[in-house]
């Protein structure tokens, strides 16, 4: 009976904290909704996901190449994007019922899959502390915490809220590996490694901190991996390389040649080694005390020092860094603006000079540097409590090896150092900082009485204080940078007045153009790509720096007919988060194309300004064959004119007039039209039919 009463109670309590979590991303989410008159359009890599579920529920799959993004030559789908998830998410949303729209199923989806990661994480925390109060403490944490629900809601679609449950369930199949079903649950906890990097490509920041921890174990601890420990460390390995061999993003972006695998591969190599060394050893020492000794030391004679290890496990990284250029290519950028961060002590630069372009437009809020303030406020009485929480841990005795709470520990310190420099790994450092809660939780129950009840008041006051940052002032939590009325007007005047044409935009809204306007875009919101970058690059340059005939150029040679300018970029405030301050622009110039579009629209000669609202403005580009085709225009108008043929000459004139709107010639015979109209020639005068 009291067996019976626990599973009850540990399901009820599962059941409670999924339950919360859920309806603490729903009231945050619904809050949000006032900031727009309708539905809340999802924006940036948001928009390009919602955008692949709509092609999959028309078309039955992605296309091979989009044409709608980076127009006209398009991208390869599944080499530049991240697809995995968009066909389960498709499945899904045909399952929800068809009388909520597409964006609100979407919404659902993913709350509900990111909060399955609560109960798992609790299972997980269990598995290595044999205790289910450290379970649903730490399930408690991950539930309420603003810094993770901030960035769950479904107010973006986000493939981090689809990988990261994913990842938990890896640790619960490693948890598992360690009490039944050894390498079946080894593998599992493999491929469910592989499944979330192939999901969402930060997970290689996990696994770069793994690879540590694991080069680390097997250099510097002298006990060596045992046989089983090795095999599922090896699985893991196995699983990444097949899924960077048969992902084609990660295949496209040289994952196989990444620093993180190649540690991995170096630290299993090492293993492996000392295994080998190690029975040679024992072989060549066949006293028991020889032999005991040499296994304590877990070196062999000609590797006496920790330093041949350490060569050995940094050999393939070494070599693959000679011959990555792929991986270099793609992801390099983030290696430059950590550079520029250590120089500067992580503070932003004032004068753009004093970065290159990739550092400038690279450093905004996703991957701001963490300051006091921004950290007590994604987590303000979490970071106390687990300073105290890891003390305790540190200071224990008798460790179960079986728990892996080194790597626990490993993954939030390394978390919380990337999360100074990059603010967008909060998601790594919430994740392990509830899991060493649950840790230590579980540890204070097997102290003495007075120690667990203290421990559990100070967790409960923390969990108090989470929650009630997380509940007040929701609409703040959202993204606030967004004029959302402003973009739904925008992209709905586009979808009923230009589209299919294609349409150039700052990346920042050329996604929402692309998913709600129907247009084709040429800026792709998303910098892991050099020619992606180059062209963003091109068109701040061009945009600040050239003439307005020289941007009209360059969006003729892209492939533009319409412009879409948003207001703002002159601004005083966030100036180094503006355009203008990433292509080093900072000094207004009067005669450059944005000035135009932004303060004197009525002085452009090469665009016509079509429709506007508070935000967004939409001019019309008068490409060069523009010119010629409004001159036959105006020849056949003139025509018509003599001929008496008043409708042609009119059709004829304005047609010119949309093309060129300061051709003088179309002028006067639209003017003459206009005055034999008055003077009430018209049918008699008007081409017969």
């Amino acid at each position: 009976m009291a067996a019976k009463i626990k599973i009850f109670s540990v399901v009820l309590a599962l059941l409670a904290v999924f339950a919360a979590g859920l309806t603490l991303r729903r009231y945050v989410l619904d809050a949000q909704r006032p900031l727009a008159d309708g539905e809340l359009p999802f924006t940036l890599e948001g928009a390009i996901h919602f955008h692949r579920v709509q092609q999959v529920l028309a078309h039955g799959h992605l296309p091979v190449v989009d044409h709608g993004l980076e127009f006209p030559h398009g991208i390869r789908v599944r080499e530049t994007d991240t697809v995995t998830d968009t066909y389960l998410t498709a499945f899904l949303a045909k399952l929800l019922p068809a009388s909520l729209s597409l964006a609100e199923r979407l919404r659902w989806i993913e709350v509900f899959w990111f909060c399955l990661g609560i109960p798992l994480l609790a299972w997980w925390v269990r598995l290595g502390t044999r205790s289910w109060w450290g379970g649903i403490v730490a399930a408690a944490f991950y539930a309420v915490a603003l810094s993770n629900v901030i960035r769950s809601t479904g107010q973006e679609i986000s493939h981090e809220n689809f990988a990261l449950p994913v990842l938990i369930a890896s640790f619960v199949a490693t948890g598992l590996a360690t009490r039944r079903a050894f390498w079946l649950n080894s593998a599992l906890a493999a491929v469910l490694l592989a499944l979330a990097l192939m999901t969402w490509d930060l997970i290689q920041f996990y696994i770069f901190i793994w690879a540590l921890w694991l080069g680390a174990r097997v250099i510097f601890v002298r006990t060596p991996l045992a046989p089983r420990e090795q095999g599922a460390a090896w699985l893991q390995v196995l699983a990444l390389v097949a899924a960077g061999m048969w992902n084609p993003y990660l295949r496209a972006h040289g994952f196989l040649l990444s620093p993180p695998l190649l540690l991995a591969i170096g630290a299993v190599v090492v293993a492996g080694a000392r295994r080998i060394f190690q029975g040679l050893a024992a072989q060549d020492c066949p006293s028991r005390k020889t032999r005991l000794e040499n296994e304590n030391t877990g070196f062999s004679k000609p590797w006496k020092t920790c330093g041949g290890w350490l060569f050995l496990a940094l050999l393939p990284l070494a070599l693959g860094l000679l011959a990555a250029k792929t991986y270099g290519a793609a992801y390099g950028h983030f290696g430059e603006l950590l550079l520029a961060k250590l120089r500067f002590l992580n503070i932003k630069p004032d004068d753009p000079a004093l970065l290159t372009f990739n550092q400038r437009i690279l450093w905004v809020p996703a991957l701001h540097s963490a300051t006091w303030r921004l950290t007590f406020a994604l987590f303000p009485a979490i970071v106390t409590t687990s300073c105290v929480a890891l003390t305790c841990l540190a200071l224990r005795k008798n460790e179960d090896q079986a728990s892996n709470l080194s790597l626990v520990i490993t993954c939030l310190v390394v978390a919380c150092v990337g999360y100074w420099f990059f603010v967008r790994l909060h998601v790594f450092v919430i994740l392990f900082m509830a899991a060493v809660l649950g840790w230590w939780a579980a540890w204070s129950v097997r102290r003495a009485w007075w120690v667990g009840v203290v421990v559990a008041i100070f967790l409960l006051l923390t969990l108090a204080m989470e929650t009630a940052n997380t509940i007040q002032a929701p609409e703040q939590q959202g993204r606030l940078n967004v004029s959302y009325r402003e973009l739904t007007g925008l992209t709905d005047w586009l979808r009923k007045n230009v589209a299919p044409e294609p349409v150039l935009a700052n990346f920042g809204v050329s996604a929402s153009i692309l998913a709600y306007g129907d247009c084709p875009i040429l800026l792709h919101p998303k910098f892991e790509s050099p020619t992606i970058r180059e062209r963003v690059h091109a068109y701040g340059e061009v945009l600040f720096k050239g003439t307005e005939e020289q941007f009209r150029d360059w969006a003729e040679r892209a492939g533009a007919l319409y412009y879409v300018h948003a207001l703002g970029e002159y601004g005083t405030i966030g100036v180094n988060q503006q355009m203008r301050y990433m292509v080093n622009a900072l000094p207004p110039r009067t005669d450059a194309p944005a000035w135009l579009f932004e303060r004197a629209p009525k002085q452009l000669r090469l665009f016509t300004l079509v429709w506007g609202n508070a935000k967004y403005r939409v001019f019309r580009i008068h490409c060069r064959a523009d010119a010629q085709i409004a001159a036959d225009q105006v020849e056949t108008a003139d025509q018509a004119l003599q001929h008496g043929q008043l409708d042609r000459a009119e059709r004829c004139a304005l047609e010119a007039l949309a093309r060129a709107p300061e051709n003088l010639k179309a002028q006067r015979v639209l003017r003459h039209v206009l005055a034999l109209r008055d003077q009430g020639f018209g049918a008699g005068h008007d081409e017969k039919k």
